[in-house]
C-alpha cells in the first residue's frame, strides 16, 4: 500500500498547536490552541482510517487502537472533548483566575502589622521577612459530555498517572501516542 502524507500533516498541525499553547499570550489564545490541538489530533486517526482502511487488513489491525481510543482515559477524553467542542454548546475548559499568596519567608506563621493595596500595588509592613507568590491564571480541563455520556478529566494514560492540571503535558502525551500509532500503521501497511 502507498504511503499517505495526510496523517503526518495533521500530526504536525497538532504539534504546532502545542507549541502555540506554550507561546500563548492570553487564556483565550491558549484555549483556541487547545481546541485546535483536539481537532488535529483526531484528524490523525480519521485520515489514517480513510487511507489505510482501503486495505482488507485494516479492520483486523485497527482493533487494538480502537479499543485504546475507547478505554484509555486520555485517548477517550480527546475523542469526546473534540466531539463535545464540535457538536455541543458545553464548555470543555474553565479558567482558574490565579492570585497571590503572602507567606513567611521562614517558618510557617506570619504577622502582618499593616497591608494596603492601591491600584494593584501592595504594601506590607511586617517584622518578619515575607514571600509573595504570584499564581498565574491558567486553563483547566473540564469533564466533557458527549452523546449523553460524561467523560472525566483523565488522570491516567496507558496505565500511567498523568498530571491533568498541565494541559500542555496532556497534549504532548497524546501527540506521542499518535506519533507511535503512525509509526506502527506505516510499518505494517506501507511496503
Amino acid at each position: 500500500m502507498k504511503h499517505s502524507e495526510q496523517p503526518r500533516k495533521e500530526l504536525s498541525r497538532a504539534l504546532a498547536a502545542i507549541e502555540a499553547m506554550k507561546k500563548s499570550s492570553s487564556l483565550d489564545e491558549f484555549e483556541e490552541n487547545w481546541k485546535s490541538f483536539l481537532r488535529y489530533i483526531e484528524r490523525v486517526w480519521n485520515k489514517s482510517a480513510h487511507h489505510y482502511g482501503k486495505s482488507p487488513k485494516w479492520n483486523g489491525w485497527k482493533g487494538k487502537y480502537e479499543q485504546l481510543r475507547k478505554k484509555d482515559p486520555l485517548l477517550s477524553y480527546f475523542v469526546n472533548a473534540r466531539g463535545a467542542e464540535e457538536h455541543t454548546v458545553n464548555e470543555i475548559v474553565s479558567r482558574d483566575p490565579g492570585g497571590i499568596g503572602i507567606n513567611p519567608a521562614e517558618g510557617n506563621s506570619l504577622f502582618i502589622e499593616e497591608m494596603t493595596i492601591n491600584n494593584g500595588n501592595i504594601s506590607i509592613k511586617s517584622p518578619q521577612k515575607i514571600r509573595v507568590d504570584f499564581i498565574p491564571a491558567k486553563t483547566k480541563l473540564l469533564p466533557v459530555i458527549n452523546r449523553g455520556r460524561e467523560y472525566p478529566v483523565p488522570n491516567t494514560h496507558l496505565g500511567n498517572k498523568i498530571d491533568s492540571t498541565n494541559v500542555v503535558q496532556v497534549a504532548e502525551q497524546g501527540a506521542r501516542f499518535y506519533e507511535s500509532f503512525l509509526d506502527d500503521v506505516e510499518a505494517y501497511f506501507v511496503k
